[in-house]
């Protein structure tokens, strides 16, 4: 099963919310493992935090789903300022703090970490700014960053899924 969905929320708080329910009802409804359907909440979260605290003028902003039997991708679009060049020459070239700031997983003797994992310590020696687009790149397995200055940014982001059920039709 494919599902495909678009939103346009308002640049409020409140919108982010609606936008996590309806991406966790989607992926419950095709059979997403719900541990990767709440890292994919995560990141949601966090882009559309990013949006409402960023985006400068933008009233609102469109989020646009959709997953497959392998693969869960999110578009979160605004009509803002835009990312800083900086942060995209950063993220392009590999070197942004949230790309060098993540710590290798240390396993433990119960369960080796997923690597996904982003360590506490590094998240808290980091300034607040960025934060945001470091746990997406952690917990997705495609990102990409693309920025019309005075025109808005679009952050698309990925995650391969293993269905965990075949449901019933």
């Amino acid at each position: 099963m494919d599902v495909n969905w678009t939103l346009l929320l308002p640049r409020e708080a409140e919108s982010v919310g609606k936008a996590r329910r309806m991406l966790r009802d989607t992926a419950t409804l095709a059979g997403v493992d719900p541990e990767v359907s709440f890292d994919l909440g995560v990141a949601l979260t966090e882009a559309c935090a990013n949006v409402i605290e960023h985006a400068g003028q933008a009233e609102g902003y469109w989020v646009a789903a959709g997953i497959s039997s392998d693969r869960c991708w999110i578009d979160v679009i605004d009509n803002g300022v835009g990312f800083a060049p900086r942060r995209l020459t950063e993220h392009a070239a590999g070197t942004s703090r949230w790309q060098w700031a993540r710590i290798a997983p240390v396993p433990t003797q119960e369960a080796p970490a997923p690597q996904s994992a982003v360590s506490q310590a590094s998240v808290s020696q980091m300034s607040e700014s960025g934060r945001g687009l470091m746990l997406i790149e952690a917990l997705c397995d495609r990102v990409d960053i693309r920025n019309h200055p005075a025109r808005g940014a679009m952050i698309h982001f990925e995650r391969d899924l293993k269905p965990q059920t075949q449901l019933a039709a």
